[in-house]
């Protein structure tokens, strides 16, 4: 593995790490609930939001951008944004797994996960 690879595998773990340490913060206490203009709820609102419009600008400069279709497999064989990879998000599936997943994202490149 050289020092590139190894720096990489570094920043997804990391990057996997505050994902985990979020969840068990928002599970230890009570956060501030932060609301939409429309008034719902945002889950994780210090995780960065894009609107569909801005990613659409993202992928029209041909960003270095990893876009995740969330949903799953059926939905995504159906129609799914060009160039997006399926992840499917079960929360009932085994979370060892999950963070396996996760941690094969680049570390080094905007990840945008949706799922409409």
């Amino acid at each position: 593995m050289t020092g590139a690879d190894s720096r990489m595998v570094l920043s997804s773990r990391a990057w996997v790490a505050a994902v985990v340490l979020v969840a068990f913060s928002n599970a230890a206490g009570a956060e501030e609930k932060v609301l939409t203009d429309d008034g719902v709820v945002l889950a994780h609102p210090e995780v960065p939001r894009i609107t569909a419009e801005e990613l659409r600008q993202l992928i029209d400069e041909k960003a270095d951008v990893v876009i995740v279709d969330t949903r799953d497999a059926l939905s995504y064989e159906y129609g799914h944004i060009p160039g997006a990879i399926n992840i499917y998000y079960d929360p009932t599936a085994d979370p060892t797994t999950r963070e396996l997943i996760l941690v094969a994202l680049p570390g080094d490149k905007l990840i945008a996960l949706y799922c409409p």
